[in-house]
């Protein structure tokens, strides 16, 4: 019995060692420690870079038009706007217009369908350089549609004013052969016993005899901006135009002359955003 006693007790002696170094692993704990402010890097956010300036979104564009004082082709209109600001843009543009007395009227003889207007002294194109501003009133929505453009423009004019020719038959008194001659209607009027009148010769025939008046106009309207794919422009633009020359137009025999026209327009634009 005292022999076991003595076993067991050396046993426990011996395992006593081993038990404490498993103690002394258990009791130790990794301890994570959490870095301090000063060893702590930020990591910089990247920087926005700075929105580049764009240059200025152009639209130009080409107009045939109509208007209260021209046949159903009133003219021609070229025209350029920077629209990176979308609320307010400027504009410049040209016209070339042509104008017509609301008191004129084809006389009621013709010879072969050939007609010519009675007592009509010139013809007038009005040449327009203009600038002024444009402003965004309703805007095209997300899913597209249209927008509404309220326009003023401004600038020099220049009327130039052509005599009006007619063509007429001719007698040679030496040979008694008749000939056909573009003469200006004023000088048809100074004779008109001895004149048959065809009609009326080509619209450019008294471009050498052009007299040109300067003068001024202001434009106001508004411009309807169509829906449109890609890089296409087209728009439809209804206004009014004033025009003052330095001296009064001379249009029709025995009627006064004036200095003021007024234009009501309508245009048809198309063109290209760049």
């Amino acid at each position: 019995m005292i022999k076991i006693l003595g076993i067991a007790f050396v046993g426990v002696l011996l395992s006593l060692p081993s038990l404490g170094q498993r103690r002394g692993a258990a009791s130790k704990e990794t301890v994570v420690q959490a870095p301090s402010s000063s060893s702590r890097k930020s990591n910089p956010l990247p920087k926005s870079s700075p929105q580049s300036t764009l240059d200025p979104t152009i639209t130009l564009s080409m107009g045939v038009g109509t208007s209260t004082n021209s046949g159903i082709f009133g003219g021609l209109t070229f025209r350029n706007v920077w629209v990176k600001n979308p609320v307010s843009q400027p504009v410049i543009g040209l016209d070339l217009s042509i104008i017509k007395d609301y008191r004129e009227f084809d006389s009621p003889y013709s010879y072969n369908g050939r007609g010519y207007v009675e007592g009509k002294l010139n013809n007038l194109l009005v040449l327009r350089p203009e600038y002024g501003r444009q402003w965004t009133l309703f805007k095209k929505s997300n899913e597209g549609g249209a927008s509404l453009k309220g326009i003023l423009l401004t600038g020099p004019n220049f009327g130039v004013q052509m005599p009006y020719h007619v063509d007429i038959s001719a007698v040679n008194a030496s040979t008694g052969k008749s000939s056909i001659q573009s003469i200006p209607m004023l000088q048809a009027l100074t004779n008109p016993s001895r004149t048959v009148i065809i009609g009326e010769s080509s619209y450019f025939a008294g471009m050498s005899e052009s007299v040109i008046v300067p003068g001024w106009h202001v434009k106001t309207a508004f411009n309807v901006e169509l829906d449109t794919f890609k890089q296409n422009y087209l728009s439809l633009e209804l206004g009014f135009i004033v025009d003052y020359f330095s001296k009064p137009i001379e249009m029709l025999n025995q009627t006064p002359h004036r200095s003021v026209y007024t234009t009501g327009y309508l245009t048809f634009f198309f063109g290209k955003s760049k």
